[in-house]
């Protein structure tokens, strides 16, 4: 009887230990869900900022075009850092945030061309606002809605990051 209640003791410590570990891993797994959402949401918030913005530079006339292109600029700054602070206070986010924060990297680079070209006196190309704007929007559209800790998330905001491709070579 004795060997049969010290085999029992046994399997109860070992039972309390795996849920007190199943418990812990639950709540810490739980915890990078959520900083992983808020940070998402931040990202999100900062894209339709710059959705909008672009929206306001196809009502304004010549007069304020080069304020609203360098507003446009700041808005594609914001976006970048957001995806470094997803980076840098995130696990287990997304196989392709490097590839978006590198796109995002150079779209700046290449908008920012665009300003220099219109704060020298050259106007900008509708065509390429046009491209912007409307790859932007596809961008936002394809992001999905909130961050989920799933793989149909990870292939939804990968999806969507290939909308910025063709913002790469706007000088061209």
């Amino acid at each position: 009887m004795k060997k049969y209640s010290n085999i029992i003791i046994v399997l109860l410590v070992l039972l309390i230990i795996g849920s007190a570990f199943i418990l812990i891993h639950n709540s810490i797994r739980k915890n990078e869900v959520a900083v992983n959402s808020d940070y998402y949401t931040g990202f999100v918030s900062r894209v339709q900022k710059l959705d909008d913005t672009l929206s306001q530079i196809s009502e304004v006339g010549s007069n304020g075009e080069i304020e609203q292109m360098f507003d446009v600029y700041t808005s594609i700054f914001l976006v970048n850092d957001r995806l470094t602070l997803i980076k840098e206070n995130t696990k287990n986010f997304s196989d392709n945030l490097d590839v978006l924060i590198n796109d995002f990297l150079i779209f700046r680079n290449e908008y920012g061309y665009l300003v220099k070209d219109q704060l020298k006196g050259n106007l900008a190309d509708s065509e390429v606002r046009i491209k912007v704007v409307k790859q932007i929007k596809l961008f936002l559209k394809g992001l999905p809605e909130e961050y989920h800790d799933s793989k149909e998330f990870s292939d939804q905001f990968s999806a969507a990051a290939k909308h910025i491709k063709p913002l790469l070579h706007l000088n061209f």
